[in-house]
Formats: C-alpha cells, sequence, structure tokens
C-alpha cells in the first residue's frame, strides 16, 4: 500500500508561518502528501500545475490556491514561479473568527484558485509582508497585530470568490449554535465516516433529529448531512484508488458498502467515471 505522507507545521510554529514559495521542505512537495494545516499559496508569478485532490489546476500569474487540511495535493511549478505561502493551522483559523472557516469551505474546497489582476493581488502581498514581519517580533502586540492581518487576508480572499460567485448573501445566517454543530459534526465525521455511514448516527451523538441537524448544516455550508457523509466517502474512495493497490471490492468493503457493484454505481455516478477509469486516468497523472 502507498502512504500518504502527513505533514505538521514545523516545531515551534504550530499555529501559523509564512514562507517564501522556493522555501526547503523536508518531503518531496511534487509527490502526493497532505498537511494537517491551511495552505495558502500566492503565485506571484506561475507557470505549471498543482493538483488538489484529483484536479488539475493550472498555476497562473497572480493567484492564489487554497489547500484544505488532509487534502492530497502536488505542485509541479516552473522553476521561475514566485510567491509566498502562508501555512495556518485549524485551531488558529478558529481563533480569529468562526466566520472563516464555513466561508472558506463552502466557497474554495472545489473551486481553490482565486484569480485576481495585478494591482489587487500586490494589496494581497503586502498583507502576507506585514504579517511575515509581525511574526518575527515574537511579542502580544505582534502576535494581535498577525491576527488581524491574517484576518484582512482571509476576508479578502473570501470576498473576491463572491464577487466572482456574485454571491454576496451567502455570507451570513448562520448562528454560532449552527457553527458549534458543524464542526462537532465535522470531527465526527472524520473520525468515523467509513463505519458509521447513517445520518441517524451523527444526529443521536449530536442530541438533536436529522431534520434539525440538516437544518444547521445548511445554514452554515449549504448541504446536508447525507451530502456531507457522500462527498467524505466519495473523496475517499478517489484518494483509496488511486494512493493504495487494494482491489475495488477491498475499497468497497473498508468504505462499508455492501457489494463492490452497488460501490460502482455509487462512484460511477458521482465522478462520471467507473473505479477502473478513475485509477486509471489519474495514475499517470499522479505518479509519474
Amino acid at each position: 500500500m502507498k502512504q500518504i505522507p502527513v505533514n505538521n507545521l514545523p516545531k515551534g510554529d504550530e499555529e501559523l508561518k509564512v514562507l517564501p514559495l522556493g522555501h526547503f521542505t523536508p518531503y518531496d512537495f511534487q509527490r502526493p502528501h497532505r498537511h494537517s494545516y491551511f495552505e495558502f499559496f500566492l503565485f506571484e508569478k506561475g507557470g505549471g500545475s498543482h493538483f488538489i485532490d484529483f484536479a488539475e489546476h493550472p498555476i497562473r500569474d497572480y493567484s492564489v490556491h487554497v489547500v484544505f487540511p488532509q487534502q492530497i495535493h502536488l505542485v509541479k511549478r516552473r522553476e521561475q514561479s514566485t510567491g509566498s505561502i502562508v501555512l495556518c493551522s485549524r485551531n488558529y483559523m478558529n481563533l480569529i473568527g468562526t466566520f472563516f472557516f464555513p466561508q472558506l469551505l463552502r466557497n474554495n474546497y472545489h473551486a481553490p484558485c482565486l484569480q485576481f489582476d495585478k494591482k489587487d493581488f500586490a494589496g494581497m502581498m503586502d498583507i502576507i509582508v506585514q504579517l511575515y514581519e509581525e511574526l518575527q517580533q515574537h511579542s502580544v502586540l505582534s502576535y494581535n497585530l498577525a491576527q488581524n492581518y491574517t484576518s484582512i487576508f482571509l476576508t479578502r480572499c473570501i470576498r473576491h470568490t463572491a464577487d466572482q460567485l456574485q454571491d454576496e448573501g451567502g455570507m451570513q445566517g448562520y448562528s454560532q449554535h449552527d457553527w458549534e454543530v458543524y464542526k462537532k459534526f465535522s470531527e465526527l465525521l472524520e473520525g468515523c465516516f467509513m463505519e458509521k455511514p447513517n445520518v441517524a448516527y451523527y444526529a443521536k451523538e449530536l442530541a438533536m433529529t436529522p431534520k434539525v441537524l440538516n437544518n444547521c448544516l445548511d445554514r452554515v455550508v449549504g448541504k446536508t448531512a447525507i451530502e456531507l457523509l457522500q462527498e467524505r466517502t466519495w473523496v475517499e474512495a478517489k484518494r483509496l484508488l488511486l494512493h493504495t493497490g487494494d482491489a475495488v471490492k477491498e475499497i468497497a468493503y473498508k468504505l462499508n458498502f455492501k457489494d463492490s457493484s452497488y460501490f460502482t454505481r455509487f462512484f460511477t455516478r458521482q465522478e462520471g467515471q467507473t473505479p477502473k477509469e478513475f485509477r486509471s486516468y489519474w495514475e499517470e497523472k499522479y505518479h509519474s
């Protein structure tokens, strides 16, 4: 079985870090890997491709790419590409505001690339430069300023995506309670989606009815519990197909499908390809 490494933030930088695009990494970023934290790539000068969970994205000048924790990705950029990377833990994201994570999830999980013009991108880079400078000070005041700069950066990302989608209306409408329900549901889902593929289990664990759970989730991310469960299962199926040598029948069993034919129908309906076709197509792109 091919093991996909999970990388953590460098020791001493457990919450937030800013790095130049060409910084040294102890792992091969051109091979499939994942992180326990968010990565924001700011490409001032582009070139090449960025593969994020089975989608190929061209690296263009003045673009920002968002990679979520646990997403499998690899970067095949040209040597001449320049820019910065912001590494941000889940805890830090929650600390600076409950607003950011659900909006990024709703807007950028499946559309991770934000394209700016030269002027607006320069403004984004100015924020990152100031964020980097504050992180070097190691004081309480600098830490507070770093939070502010991070908030400004994330808000601009969210606003830019909303402008692209012409959907400013989707940026409010959920309460703190809704957010807490979503966060707890997500933690449960990540821990046991393969063993517990039914909504009733999650509703019971959260001490609410499936209808109330669905309403909370819909207000935060615009999806129901079954949609999020199927989405997570689908992503894991793709990861297992591409990054392990397991047979389709074994993967179906791991994901708690009653038989491989039902799994094949589920996967084909979601992906538009059979599991074997998907594996063949992406094997060359990811492991060449």
